[in-house]
């Protein structure tokens, strides 16, 4: 009985010749892809593979359902094609190590001024929703990136780098195009209202970049700093535009866009705090699907901040809210389940970023810029840039930092970009549409000098703060390098940010 029992087992456990071959040959084949797949090339390359083929299945279904819309000869198909080139544009860049957003930004210049890639009608509007949900992606990672002890300890500086160097600009702006370019007071004024917002698409994802490399600065919470401070910066820059627009074309109740900015921040404070302390107890922990829900609720919140605030008139309420309201729900959830949004989140941002930038790239027409005005407006621009410069290191004063890390916050406090797009063709619109042809000069003139602002600040700027970060910043070796505040910033982070 046992020999037959054991026969029996032998026999049944054998296999016939043929299916050991193929298993062998199964695996020596997946030993194969394997090897090719952990190739430093392949991994580099594997992800923006995966959005590639991501991007012709979603135009293979626009195709389908829209049909001309997304033909070659579509407008749609042009914007598509425009994110396809500037990330590839983006990744050879990146490859240099130069920051990727230069090289998406110059593709987009490229596609518009050779007229592949021009946007009008009512895909301007596309366009602009698409920059503005890049933007939220943005906004809502700078909250997830706070760190509440440090900002506790250093609000006031952020209070003071936020307000003081834009007002040192805004003035220097107006008191300097007035004469150089005969500009009137209020369209200076106007000019530097447009010229003092920071753009945090070009210093927060680079901040990140210095975060996954070393975390520079993060015993001194400069992120920290830098971060926050972009929201107020923007917000009291947008608010100021559109006072002084009002002003200089005489359009509205002036009183009531007077009273908008102080209201504009309070109205953001009180929407981020309220929808951050909802979602960060709503979904409960225990839930299966609790980082994705956050993930959704915190993406949906976002755009609903960002769009609405628009819609009812306080354009700088939405950023200010949306950043608050990722920051107070973050603070209260389990570390790994921060960190596995802030990687949702970041993987969204590689798919907004290039369409993002490139997107800014159009809206610089070369055929707009003359030359006195081009030279005058450089000049005019140089100028308030040292101004803000020697601002911002005066009003760092004070605090821990060294004169390296006050360099540091000067020169990564000024690139422009998006806000600068946004706004610039703003008062020309106005203008034509009122027919006020006796302010068209000046328009234009504000129009040009906001793009020369992009072409010079944002690719000098990205390229001193990847250069001079870890030249000028403390690298963090260890945990016992770190402050209390940002210790609890690297438990809340988990293992850090993906990189961008």
């Amino acid at each position: 009985m046992i020999t037959v029992s054991t026969t029996t087992s032998e026999m049944s456990t054998a296999e016939p010749e043929g299916g050991s071959q193929q298993r062998t040959c199964g695996t020596r084949f997946q030993r194969c892809v394997m090897r090719v797949l952990s190739h430093p090339w392949c991994i580099r390359v594997s992800r923006p593979l995966a959005l590639w083929v991501l991007g012709l299945m979603l135009w293979g279904l626009a195709a389908a359902k829209l049909g001309p819309m997304a033909g070659p000869d579509g407008q749609l198909f042009r914007i598509g094609l425009l994110g396809v080139v500037a990330h590839l544009v983006g990744f050879a860049v990146g490859l240099t190590g130069l920051p990727p957003l230069l090289g998406m930004m110059v593709a987009g210049v490229i596609l518009r001024n050779v007229d592949v890639v021009v946007v009008t009608g009512p895909y301007l509007d596309v366009a602009s929703a698409i920059r503005e949900m890049a933007l939220v992606v943005i906004l809502i990672r700078a909250g997830l990136e706070l760190d509440p002890i440090a900002l506790k300890r250093l609000g006031g500086m952020v209070l003071r780098i936020a307000i003081c160097p834009a007002v040192v600009e805004a003035v220097c702006v107006a008191a300097i195009t007035n004469i150089l370019l005969d500009l009137p007071w209020i369209w200076g004024s106007l000019l530097g209202a447009v010229l003092a917002a920071v753009s945090p698409e070009v210093v927060i994802p680079l901040l990140f970049t210095l975060q996954t490399k070393g975390n520079y600065g993060k015993s001194k919470g400069i992120p920290t700093i830098v971060i926050a401070a972009a929201s107020f910066d923007d917000v009291v820059a947008i608010s100021a535009f559109g006072v002084l627009l009002s002003i200089a074309t005489s359009t509205g109740d002036i009183t009531s866009k007077i009273i908008q900015c102080p209201v504009g921040l309070v109205i953001g404070i009180c929407c981020g705090l309220g929808l951050g302390l909802f979602l960060r107890y709503i979904p409960r922990q225990d839930d299966n699907l609790v980082t994705t829900l956050r993930t959704l609720l915190l993406a949906a919140a976002g755009l609903f901040l960002v769009f609405g605030s628009a819609a009812v008139g306080y354009e700088g309420a939405g950023p200010l809210a949306c950043i608050m309201a990722s920051f107070f729900a973050s603070n209260g959830w389990a570390p790994k389940e921060k960190h596995t949004v802030e990687k949702n989140f970041a993987l969204l941002y590689t798919i907004f970023q290039p369409l993002q930038f490139g997107l800014i790239g159009i809206e610089i027409n070369v055929n707009v810029l003359e030359g006195r005005t081009v030279g005058l407006g450089i000049a005019s621009l140089l100028a308030s840039l040292a101004a803000r410069i020697a601002a911002s290191i005066a009003v760092a004063a004070g605090g821990n930092l060294n004169l390296k890390e006050k360099l540091f916050i000067s020169f990564a406090w000024f690139p422009k970009a998006t806000v600068q797009a946004a706004l610039g063709p703003v008062a020309l619109d106005i203008v034509r549409k009122m027919q006020l042809q006796e302010f068209e000069k000046y328009a234009n003139i504000v129009l040009i000098v906001a793009v020369l602002s992009i072409l010079i600040t944002a690719p000098v700027g990205a390229i001193l703060i990847s250069y001079l970060g870890p030249r000028l910043l403390e690298k963090e070796k260890d945990e016992s390098c770190t402050a209390p505040g940002d210790q609890q910033l690297n438990n809340l982070s988990g293992e850090g940010i993906l990189p961008i």
